[in-house]
């Protein structure tokens, strides 16, 4: 268990474990469990980060700070992923096309530009929220991305056979996927009402990384 705990730290965040660590196909599913304990510790950093420095630094400023240390802190892990779709959705002319622009290591217009949006829809919302709104998005919200991250492995087939996301597809079984759920929702329940926990959801989908 530590293992895949480590694995899912590594692959997450900047964090670099110096031991060595197997990375086959069986232990990289397995990881997929703490990817939502991976997310809380990363949303501890950043609210722990807000409460500090809300008095030092206005809103706005503030709420860029913290984006900023949620993507370094995160090594950009869905931004890259958003950045990639949105190339191979519309920068091709069709599916094969489209894997190839997903191996490709140069950006696109299309992925800039969604970069941009992303980033900045993210600074927005936190620049509008406040109170306990903004606590739940920041605390909470990396750890749904991350949970998500199980759920759509879990339900879904890799687009190619090789690759790092065909092996973690392929290694989130029904296990992995349940343990994160029973994780993600379990912490949500201890933390918030149910009325809070209908709300969080959409407030997690704006600070997913």
């Amino acid at each position: 268990m530590l293992t895949e705990f480590l694995i899912a730290l590594q692959f997450l965040t900047i964090i670099r474990v110096k031991k060595e660590l197997p990375f086959d196909k069986t232990a990289f599913g397995r990881s997929g469990t703490f990817f939502p304990l991976i997310g809380l510790l990363i949303g501890a950093l950043v609210w722990s980060a807000d409460w500090l420095l809300q008095p030092l630094l206005p809103t706005t400023l503030l709420s860029l700070f913290l984006v900023g240390l949620l993507t370094v802190f995160s090594r950009g892990f869905h931004l890259d992923g958003v950045a990639d779709s949105v190339e191979g959705l519309f920068g091709s002319t069709g599916p094969q096309r489209s894997l190839a622009i997903l191996k490709e290591s140069r950006l696109g217009t299309f992925g800039t530009l969604a970069l941009f949006f992303v980033l900045a829809l993210k600074i927005r919302a936190l620049d509008i929220l406040d109170g306990g709104f903004r606590d739940i998005a920041l605390l909470f919200g990396p750890m749904l991305g991350r949970w998500a991250c199980v759920v759509m492995a879990y339900s879904s087939r890799p687009a190619r056979r090789a690759g790092l996301g065909s092996v973690f597809v392929n290694g989130v079984q029904f296990r992995e996927f349940g343990l994160a759920s029973l994780i993600a929702l379990g912490i949500l329940f201890t933390s918030i009402e149910i009325v809070g926990i209908v709300l969080v959801i959409p407030l997690g989908g704006l600070i997913i990384s």
